[in-house]
């Protein structure tokens, strides 16, 4: 970056929330690995009661609610990162940010480059008002509005340029070994979180489908299964056996780790918006020193190779099989898991910012225009 004094650390400012297992602490502290300063500013985190679900809501009250609440918070954001006089803007999702807070922060910033990460897909807007999805309907807006678009998904990427975005790159998820560290587990540990088989993650209806085509087939197999995630895995799920086989409660940190190591098995079920792709669970999974089966993506083989760090399936059936082999083989089980945290420990957030701020120092500083 021609305006940056290479004598003192790149300054990140990182719009997100400050929150215990937020992505935000784990980039913060990967920022800080690589060599740079970073300082989070927390867009919605200062709203007590209206936080970032209700801001933007799953109905017409919560919405409208959170469009007049909105201009205070990006008030304060712009003025706070103004305050800062960083290097770099990065956007941690705040998707719902008006068009007119990027143009204001170019002329406040001049020369400072704007980049956005997506944890999501920011073209899944869901349909309708009552039906939102994981991006909002101002996604797009950061999209054109920023000099780099970072994301997990080849397919957001090629979406992206096809907007119009000016520079968007794939990178996918990474791990992070304070969030998800490999901890001794005791008998207690195994008794309270461990399974034969495991899932952690939310309900939705493409994963009840999995795991209703295992549950069956474990049920007649004498085998255990565990689903950790939020109560719609009661007030949603359909099948008995996998409302049966919920926990009640999701998992985080280093008690989701401990639930890794204390079951054979952890499925990674990705969700449609991932399919292909890769999630955050690929990495966190091994970082904790669990075996791992994947939904099988093309994205998986580059980091995780099937067979050697983790295993893979395509199908119920082929899901199945996979599970009883692999229940009948702790040696083999365990080598491959010793493998993929191998490998996960190669790839965590300071590999990831590094690649990102290589990104940032590349981008040229005169094709950064101010926002319309």
């Amino acid at each position: 970056m021609a305006s940056h004094d290479p004598t003192r650390p790149l300054h990140v400012a990182l719009i997100s929330r400050d929150r215990a297992f937020s992505g935000g602490t784990s980039m913060r502290d990967g920022f800080v690995a690589a060599g740079a300063r970073c300082t989070i500013v927390p867009y919605e985190d200062w709203f007590p009661d209206l936080h970032s679900q209700r801001l933007r809501g799953s109905g017409v009250v919560s919405r409208l609610a959170g469009d007049v609440v909105r201009p205070l918070a990006e008030a304060r954001l712009v003025a706070t990162v103004a305050r800062l006089r960083p290097d770099v803007v990065f956007f941690l999702k705040c998707d719902d940010l008006h068009a007119a807070v990027y143009g204001v922060l170019r002329r406040l910033l001049r020369g400072v480059p704007l980049v956005a990460y997506h944890p999501d897909d920011p073209f899944n807007v869901g349909r309708g008002p009552l039906r939102p999805g994981p991006a909002h309907r101002r996604a797009r807006a950061q999209l054109l509005a920023a000099d780099l678009v970072v994301s997990w998904s080849p397919e957001v990427v090629r979406r992206a340029e096809a907007l119009g975005a000016r520079r968007a790159r794939y990178l996918p998820f990474a791990a992070d070994p304070a969030v998800h560290p490999r901890v001794p587990v005791t008998d207690a540990d195994r008794a309270a979180l461990g399974a034969d088989v495991t899932f952690v993650g939310n309900w939705d209806q493409e994963r009840e489908r999995w795991l209703t085509g295992i549950a069956a087939a474990l049920e007649a197999e004498g085998v255990g299964l565990a689903v950790w995630g939020t109560e719609y895995w009661e007030t949603r799920c359909k099948d008995a056996r996998v409302r049966a086989a919920w926990r009640g409660r999701p998992l985080f940190g280093e008690e989701m780790s401990k639930a890794a190591l204390a079951s054979a098995i952890n499925l990674n079920v990705l969700r449609l918006q991932n399919r292909g792709a890769t999630n955050m669970r690929t990495f966190e999974i091994p970082c904790a020193g669990g075996f791992m089966l994947h939904e099988r993506s093309p994205a998986l083989s580059e980091w995780l190779p099937p067979g050697v760090a983790c295993d893979d399936f395509a199908d119920v059936p082929e899901l199945v099989e996979k599970a009883k082999r692999w229940l009948a083989d702790p040696e083999g089980r365990a080598r491959v898991a010793e493998e993929g945290h191998r490998r996960a420990l190669a790839w965590t957030y300071r590999e990831w910012c590094e690649r990102i701020l290589g990104w940032i120092a590349d981008l040229d500083p005169t094709t950064r225009q101010e926002t319309p």
